[in-house]
């Protein structure tokens, strides 16, 4: 994992730990001090092609960490 890549992972796990839900490609662009939104995205999907992070198919602020659930809703 990069520095980048780790990077990004603290904050969605921090994300996580403190709202209960996924960050928003901005979100992470914000706390990581990033210009652009499709090299965040890049590494947000990279994560999860590296199975670090989890995320369901077309929907918003649904990355996590590996670790934690789904609610079935």
């Amino acid at each position: 994992m990069t520095e980048k890549q780790r990077t990004i992972y603290l904050v969605i796990d921090e994300w996580w730990k403190r709202f209960g839900y996924g960050p928003s490609i901005d979100d992470v662009m914000r706390m990581t001090g990033d210009r652009g939104r499709g090299n965040v995205h890049r590494t947000m999907k990279k994560l999860v092609d590296m199975g670090a992070c989890k995320k369901l198919a077309k929907s918003a602020r649904s990355i996590r960490p590996s670790y934690v659930s789904f609610r079935k809703i």
